[in-house]
């Protein structure tokens, strides 16, 4: 064999071994992440990007499998950048195009968890450009919308998502969600202007009766005489059935439900709500309008 032939096949050998190796740690990274080391994938997947010898689908496979792999290790911007040399490599892939989707929604969830929002949004924006027929990306932008208070856009991300029709059980979990942060910021606003007013309460404000209270309020045990303490407690009775809250003011939780005619110890007040006390001991607030002083029923 003369020199010149030899080279020939030393280069040929070469480039079968270069081209084996490129492939080889491809294999090696897939099979490394289908038993979830991560880390073991990515570096197969550099190491096969490294070799220098793949054609262009089989970069675009590496570059996506690698971002993959970032992916679950929870490093959304390097996922994030392989995913587009993937892209640059072969665009309109469905499948990568699918996986950057899917790692804009980690990422914003991920600085929403952290407060900041405005990262989150950007993100998330990305997400639905990307796949404005998915609702999943909707849904997480609405529960951000919720988190800056903006809840008419909350609802209209909701809206969107619906007519895309989502997992029903998220579509559910979102929709209280919404509901949840509406009262609470309602009660906040609630409780704001009646500290502006000083304390002053307005009719709509008053504790509301049974009849429209909310349907799981339960009966409590029988009252029976209510602890006189000192002797100086004002001893009253709830007027009609009224429900008891956690404190002075209707941005406070229910607690329970005083019954008509219910005695009770009065053993404080505050803007104009009633401190009081049930016979078992439990302490809780009773807008004034609704009690009276025991011996007007014939006490």
């Amino acid at each position: 064999m003369g020199v010149g032939r030899a080279w020939a096949v030393l280069i040929l050998l070469w480039a079968a071994a270069a081209l084996a190796g490129g492939l080889e740690e491809l294999q090696n990274g897939n099979e490394a992440f289908r038993r979830g080391a991560f880390e073991e994938a990515v570096d197969a997947y550099t190491r096969a990007l490294a070799a220098g010898d793949l054609d262009l689908e089989a970069l675009a496979v590496t570059y996506n499998n690698r971002g993959v792999a970032y992916n679950e290790l929870g490093d959304f911007d390097r996922a994030i950048a392989d995913y587009r040399e993937a892209l640059d490599l072969k665009p309109g892939d469905r499948t990568t195009l699918r996986n950057l989707r899917i790692a804009y929604v980690r990422r914003a969830v991920a600085a929403a968890n952290l407060g900041r929002y405005e990262e989150a949004l950007a993100d998330l924006d990305t997400a639905v450009e990307l796949a404005p027929d998915h609702p999943l990306a909707y849904l997480r932008r609405a529960e951000v919308y919720m988190e800056l208070g903006d809840f008419d856009a909350a609802r209209r991300d909701i809206a969107r998502a619906e007519r895309l029709r989502p997992p029903a059980e998220e579509m559910d979990r979102v929709r209280r969600r919404l509901v949840r942060l509406e009262e609470l910021a309602r009660r906040a606003l609630l409780s704001a202007a009646q500290e502006e007013a000083g304390g002053a309460v307005s009719e709509e404000e008053e504790p509301v009766a049974v009849s429209e209270a909310q349907p799981d309020d339960r009966r409590p045990p029988p009252a029976g005489e209510p602890d006189e303490g000192t002797g100086s407690q004002q001893r009253m009775r709830a007027r009609v059935d009224v429900n008891a809250r956690e404190g002075p003011g209707n941005a406070y939780p229910v607690l329970r439900v005083a019954r008509k005619g219910e005695l009770l110890a009065v053993v404080g007040e505050e803007r104009g709500w009633k401190k009081v006390r049930f016979a078992d001991g439990t302490e809780a607030y009773i807008y004034r309008r609704w009690l009276e002083p025991a011996g007007e029923s014939g006490e």
